[in-house]
């Protein structure tokens, strides 16, 4: 047993001195161990195209374009433009939304040192293998999730978790890929790297498109739409039967008049409208550096009545500014109004305390940071 611990101690000591051999680095990098970067989102621009054009609301419109063509009516084709612009409204802004998602990452090191056969050197952080022993020093972001074998140091993890705490980091103690070391320096081994890191799975999961979900306004768009569309097909067929039969007009005329009447019972401009506004929307957001997967987005955001965050500002930022305050219980009498703070910033302390409307008494506040800035909630 001693004889085992010691063989232990004195191959950990030979790794720390020489750290992966140049053969064992090609033969995990093989096997598909090393760092490389997530993959962008699943969706090609092919695949938005498809998703875009390949509507029953286009179908329908198809349909009529084909018959409109077909009997030779072609400047009766007005209706074409709107149902264009609605599909490329929807193309451009899924596809903006994708390319920016493609940007998005959290491990923007671009080089580290490593120990590889003895000699320190400096590697692309993509190159980096499971079991990579690499030096860490402040002010350097870890490039994948490793465990401390000598040093220490202070680590912070507000980009992964919101809490702005520095956290001791010492031999035996885990770093996520992604904090940043404040002091100290060490000698980590990298356990997870790729997409078995921490910050690689928050990345895949901020990347990820719900097909499924779709918001009130869509989904009751997309119904009428299929509802009109099957009741049309019936009254178009009456309504040819009427001209062509029993009026005896021409194949033209009798195809333009159905088309004109049923085009009317078809909400095409409502589409488009929808699709404007909500593509105005997601540029408005745009401008205050809000990414929006896609349009549909809007509407869910719109219908938010309530925002829920916490003192480290995880979803928004560590910036924000009290507006109100609503006791949730209020013993009879206790309140000649609500407690109302305008304008005046959370300072950081253990209980701080807020003065009731009536100056008679005040509510504590517990916050241990200071949350003050531009912004209101």
């Amino acid at each position: 047993m001693e004889q085992s611990t010691m063989e232990e101690e004195l191959s950990r000591e030979a790794f720390l001195r020489s750290g992966l051999t140049e053969e064992e680095v090609a033969s995990r990098t093989a096997m598909g161990q090393n760092n490389a970067p997530v993959s962008s989102t699943d969706e090609t621009l092919k695949d938005i195209i498809i998703e875009n054009v390949c509507t029953y609301f286009n179908l329908i419109f198809l349909i009529i374009a084909v018959c409109l063509i077909m009997v030779g009516s072609i400047r009766d084709l007005t209706f074409l433009p709107i149902i264009i612009a609605n599909t490329l409204i929807g193309i451009v802004q899924e596809w903006r939304s994708k390319k920016l998602l493609d940007r998005l990452t959290i491990v923007s090191t671009p080089r580290c040192t490593v120990i590889r056969s003895g000699n320190q050197s400096q590697v692309a952080a993509s190159d980096l293998v499971q079991g990579d022993l690499v030096l860490l020093d402040s002010g350097m972001q870890i490039p994948a999730d490793a465990v401390v074998e000598e040093g220490e140091l202070t680590a912070n993890e507000a980009l992964l978790t919101g809490e702005a705490d520095e956290i001791a980091k010492r031999p035996g103690d885990e770093l996520l890929s992604g904090s940043f070391v404040v002091s100290g320096a060490c000698k980590a081994r990298l356990v997870r790297v790729g997409k078995d890191s921490y910050s690689s799975q928050l990345t895949i999961e901020a990347k990820k498109r719900s097909k499924e979900e779709q918001s009130e306004m869509i989904r009751s768009l997309d119904r009428l739409v299929k509802i009109v569309g099957i009741v049309i097909i019936p009254i178009a067929v009456i309504l040819f039967w009427q001209q062509y039969v029993i009026g005896k007009g021409t194949l033209r005329s009798s195809v333009t008049a159905t088309v004109a009447a049923i085009l009317g019972m078809i909400p095409e401009g409502l589409y488009l409208l929808a699709s404007v506004a909500m593509a105005v929307s997601a540029m408005r957001l745009a401008m205050t550096r809000v990414l929006i997967h896609n349009m549909k987005s809007i509407e869910t955001l719109a219908r938010a009545d309530v925002l829920c965050v916490d003192k480290t500002g995880t979803i928004t930022e560590n910036t924000m500014t009290v507006k109100e305050v609503l006791p949730l219980r209020v013993p009879a009498g206790a309140f000649t109004s609500p407690a109302r703070i305008t304008d005046q910033a959370v300072q950081g302390q253990e209980a701080q305390t807020f003065a009731r409307a009536d100056g008679q008494d005040s509510i504590p506040y517990a916050d241990g940071q200071s949350n003050s800035s531009d912004h209101e909630l």
